[in-house]
Parts: C-alpha cells; structure tokens; sequence
C-alpha cells in the first residue's frame, strides 16, 4: 500500500473511531459474536454469525491470517464495513487468496479473527431434483428480467432458476426440441429442432421467429450486445442483429456444425469432423485447420492461470481437446480418457462435461482434473455466473458446483 493510501485508511480509521463517542453513536457495549464462521466461495466469502438486536456489526478485514480492530489500519488492504448484518457475502475476493476477517460490536471489541480462501468453484457438485424426466440439451445464465439460470430440451422445454436448485417450468411456444440457448445482454434466444427459433425480452414470455433456415440449430453464441449467431446441420449458419429478424450465411462446408462462441472480437464456430471456422462479423466465415478428425462439440474462451494468456478450448468425441490462443492456429491436445466431452464454459476456471457424468476442470486449458459429479448419466451442457456452474442432462438432471 502505497503511504497516501495507507494514510488516508488510518485517518478514516482514526475518524470512525472518533465519531462512536458522540451522540447517536450505534451500541458497542454489546459482546462480539463467539460464533463467526467464513465459507469460501468463488471469488467470494461468506460470513455468518448469531446476531443480537441491541448490537451494531461492524466487520473488519483484509489478507493474511490474523486481524484485530486495532491492527486493521495497519495492514495493507484491509477494509471495514459498518452496520453489517449476518449472513454477509463480500465479493470481487482473488481466489488463492487467504483473507481475515473480524466482526465487532461497533467499531472495537472484536471477536477473534477466522480465515478463508476463496478458490474457484467446479471441485464440489451437487445433484439437484430432476426438472421433469425429458433430456435437458443446453443451459444459459442471464440477468435480464432478473437474474436466473435458463436451461432448454426435448419437446420445447424451456425452464428457468434463480439458484440453481429449484426450478420454474415457463410457457414455450414450440414443440420441436431445443438444442441451444444464448443471451445476448439484453434479451435471449433458443434454438433447435427444424431450424426453431425462440425470442424473449425478458426471460418470461417466448415467442416463435422464423430463422432463415430448415435445419436443426445446435449452437448459439451472442456478442453481448444483441447479434446472435446460430450454427447447426450440413453447415448452416443464422445471424440476427436483436434475435427476432434472421438471415442465412455461407460457411463453405457441408459438415454439421455442433456448437459456436463469441470472443476477442471473433466467432468461433465447432462441429463434426474437427471443422473450426472463424469470422469477425458471423456473416463472412473462414475454415480453419483444427489438427483433429474427431467431432467438435463446444468451445469455451477463458484465460490459462499458469501464463495469464487467453486460450480457446475445443472438446469433442473420444475426449477431444484441441486449443488456440486467437482461433486461428490450433493445437492438438493428448484426448482425455473418457468417452464424449458435450460442452465447455470458463468463468475463473475452464469447466467440461460429457457423457456419463464426466465433469473435468482445469485453471490452464491443457491440463486437467476429474471431478466426482455424483451421477452416472450424460450431462449436455454447462454454463456459468459470476460464483456457480450449472451442469444439465439426461432425463432433466442439473448440478450446480458453488
């Protein structure tokens, strides 16, 4: 910390300190709490703690192993937060980081110090309730119309969750089965069976648009500003700049095309064959050479935490893994032992699942970790927020990693 940041958190210290003498000061005769507990998340923590009414929290913290309210303005990073009540999650943490953490009862007498280290979440699944019993083939996560988990399937399926674990059934207006979902940072759109398009401005009310073409959509990809781009059978590729009017593209290949994601100004497109084309609008495409004749499934861009470079990862059939630092030139990788990989995302660390339940890991891309998912059924898809992974599947099977 550097001394004018360093000063100003001892003055604001010193200050707070001071203003707790006077008048309509909150209650710091009360005792600290004896039971604070720190859970740690992704990127986050979360901290609880029996609360008494007469008392006002005040929470004290910062990396290391140890805090105190007297010592807090003289470590560097440490934070407060007054009048905070339990349970409290604090946010934008590092992961790999151990942070401290005091609550007292007004600005001093504070209890002991605990720890915790946020780390990225994909380590640990959970086994929700099957959301009825046809197959779950992709899944989304978007904050438009409130801030919910979208997953489509068979027959028109469309169903939503604020946390993951419980789930509302919403009103689709298709019965052709769904293959993908995308959003695009103000509305969202499903795709599947036939060349089905489906809009929604808000995430509630869904509604049939025409897309340009008779083959089946299986992937979906937005630029986070409304332009979508569908990719699906015997090379077809859709466009739409708000979802609702769409038109067709020439890829230049006949190979169905399995899935597609937008990053570093360019869409990436995957599918059967190690077919990998690229392009910079979703209109004008270039095939690419992927070094694999294995099908490509899903694609996900994040960064490799050993370099701090940005990495595409391919997975596909026979545990295809091929990657490429701008989607142009590819690398095969050494195939995971396991059998089909569906779907890949990244949030803090890239995430894959598959067929038979398989669930790997990996913070670099190349090397990876498999994970126990608690269920032997294929798994379809999975997507992200900004603190879970949600996985779906077979017979409507969901999983949710914190």
């Amino acid at each position: 910390m550097n001394w004018l940041v360093r000063c100003g958190a001892v003055y604001m210290l010193c200050a707070m300190l001071s203003a707790c003498g006077g008048g309509g000061a909150a209650d710091s005769s009360g005792s600290p709490p004896t039971d604070l507990v720190a859970t740690a998340g992704d990127g986050r923590v979360t901290l609880t703690w029996t609360m008494s009414d007469s008392v006002e929290y005040w929470l004290y913290y910062a990396p290391g192993t140890s805090i105190t309210t007297d010592t807090a303005a003289s470590i560097s990073g440490s934070r407060y937060l007054e009048n905070v009540g339990s349970p409290l999650t604090l946010s934008g943490l590092s992961n790999g980081t151990t942070y401290a953490f005091t609550i007292s009862a007004g600005p001093s007498n504070g209890a002991p110090s605990v720890t915790a280290t946020p780390r990225p979440a994909g380590g640990t699944w959970t086994v929700g309730s099957a959301v009825g019993s046809t197959d779950l083939n992709a899944v989304a996560y978007g904050t438009t119309g409130g801030s919910y988990y979208f997953a489509v399937g068979a027959g028109g399926k469309i169903v939503r969750s604020a946390d993951g674990a419980s789930w509302t059934t919403l009103t689709s207006p298709t019965s052709a089965n769904l293959y993908a979902i995308a959003y695009g940072g103000a509305s969202y759109v499903a795709a599947g069976a036939g060349g089905t398009v489906l809009y929604s401005s808000d995430g509630t009310t869904w509604t049939a648009e025409t897309s340009a073409t008779g083959n089946a959509i299986n992937g979906l990809a937005s630029n986070g500003s409304s332009f979508f781009v569908g990719v699906g059978a015997g090379g077809a590729i859709v466009y739409s700049n708000g979802g609702v009017s769409w038109s067709a593209a020439t890829s230049g290949t006949g190979e169905n095309l399995l899935g597609v994601a937008y990053a570093n100004s360019e869409y990436v497109a995957v599918g059967a064959s190690g077919t990998i084309l690229t392009s910079p609008n979703g209109i004008t495409w270039t095939a690419r050479t992927s070094n694999t004749t294995l099908d490509l499934n899903g694609i996900a861009y994040g960064t490799d935490a050993d370099t701090s470079t940005s990495l595409f990862v391919a997975v596909g059939a026979a545990g295809a893994l091929v990657t490429s630092a701008d989607g142009i030139t590819w690398t095969a990788r050494a195939s995971l032992p396991v059998g089909s990989i569906s779907s890949v995302t990244y949030h803090s660390q890239f995430v894959l699942v598959g067929a038979g339940g398989i669930i790997y890991t990996s913070t670099t891309g190349t090397s990876w970790q498999v994970q126990s998912s608690g269920t032997t059924g294929d798994l379809n898809a999975v997507a992200h927020n900004n603190y879970s992974y949600l996985a779906v599947g077979a017979s409507g099977s969901n999983l949710l990693a914190l």
